[in-house]
């Protein structure tokens, strides 16, 4: 799977890619909405019904590639919107800034390009981004990266043994 590196300033292309996250778990009967996280500055979810024979909700957002992140991070909203249950316990998270974020497990099914699979992430407060993070557990874990800043596109390949 190729994708073209995502313009997200007038100056920055960074490689962000679509992405599809999902409650693992069927709703209720009668019960289901599509939600478009918008890659904007900041987080705009927006709800629309869909048929009631798909019982379940599902987030379209994007993922920026980070291998210097040990975990995937998604926006506390989309847990929330999703009705994904998340451990008690807090976690802090520190990254280039000097404010700690605190966030919380759950587990969400995530699709890309076609591909399905389950995850644990993080579902912290980052309303400033208009993405997630794709990180070293749950991303990388199980693809093989190739980026390419020269031609401003990310290749991922579901990863094998040998890899």
């Amino acid at each position: 799977m190729v994708f073209p590196y995502r313009q997200v300033s007038s100056e920055i292309r960074r490689p962000v890619i679509p992405v599809i996250l999902k409650n693992r778990f069927p709703l209720p009967e009668g019960s289901g909405s599509l939600i478009f996280a918008q890659d904007s500055l900041h987080l705009r979810l927006k709800s629309r019904s869909f048929s009631a024979q798909n019982k379940s909700k599902f987030v379209l957002y994007s993922g920026l590639i980070d291998s210097g992140a040990d975990y995937c991070i998604f926006n506390i909203q989309i847990a929330k919107e999703l009705d994904i249950p998340l451990q008690s316990k807090k976690i802090s998270l520190k990254g280039i800034g000097r404010e700690k974020v605190t966030g919380y497990l759950g587990k969400v099914e995530i699709s890309i390009n076609g591909l399905n699979y389950d995850l644990t992430a993080i579902f912290a407060e980052m309303e400033e981004f208009g993405h997630g993070i794709l990180g070293q557990k749950g991303f990388f874990d199980r693809f093989d990266v190739k980026l390419s800043y020269q031609k401003q596109t990310l290749e991922i390949k579901p990863a094998t043994k040998e890899s």
